[in-house]
């Protein structure tokens, strides 16, 4: 990818956060990022191409930082929970209510890809790390790391589903923690859940 189209999908995915899909122009995107039409249109085919590359530039940011955090040896499996969420959790708060749902309702190709990597890249995030918790004595050895994985995700797709709640009616950072929460404590053996709970109060007293 040329210095050119990355800035440009990296500008471009911040007014879409900031203002929506449906309401930001080609033109919109053009007199922001101080570039002429013509150099868009060098990169991207038309608003919906752009829509979409945004969406993929942004699930490989993201997907790059849950690498980060999962690669970091300094970090057990909780940890790794823990971290993730509040990272994930920080980007998301910035993102305007609306843009959910104009991708699911506008751009459904842009909304289709979301939801396979929720399905498969962050699916497999959180079934490794269940394996490594077991592992470790942390996460209970009776558990279907598959489906538990699974029931992770669907509980994950409430905070990215238009259709289940009115965003601004709730703290995103708090919601994806009490998830994560439920999740961890659910599969926790005693030992993992008197380390979690270090690590919680840890985390108030920041």
């Amino acid at each position: 990818m040329s210095e050119i189209k990355d800035k440009i999908l990296t500008e471009a995915e911040v007014l879409f956060m900031r203002y929506g899909f449906k309401s930001i122009t080609m033109d919109d995107v053009a007199r922001e990022l101080g570039v002429s039409k013509k150099t868009l249109y060098q990169f991207f085919a038309d608003k919906n191409d752009l829509v979409n590359q945004c969406v993929e530039h942004y699930l490989d940011n993201m997907n790059k930082l849950c690498c980060n955090v999962v690669e970091n040896k300094d970090l057990d499996a909780i940890g790794v929970m823990l971290q993730i969420s509040e990272q994930m959790s920080a980007v998301i708060r910035q993102v305007n209510p609306s843009i959910m749902f104009d991708l699911k309702k506008y751009f459904k190709g842009a909304w289709d890809k979301l939801e396979a990597d929720r399905r498969s890249f962050i699916k497999k995030v959180i079934q490794d790390n269940i394996l490594f918790g077991i592992k470790k004595g942390l996460y209970r050895k009776d558990l279907d790391a598959d489906i538990v994985s699974r029931i992770y995700i669907y509980l994950v797709g409430f905070l990215t589903n238009p259709d289940n709640y009115d965003k601004e009616e709730m703290d995103i950072k708090v919601m994806h923690l009490e998830i994560v929460k439920y999740h961890l404590r659910s599969i926790c053996t005693s030992k993992g859940l008197e380390l979690l709970e270090e690590k919680l109060i840890a985390t108030r007293n920041k």
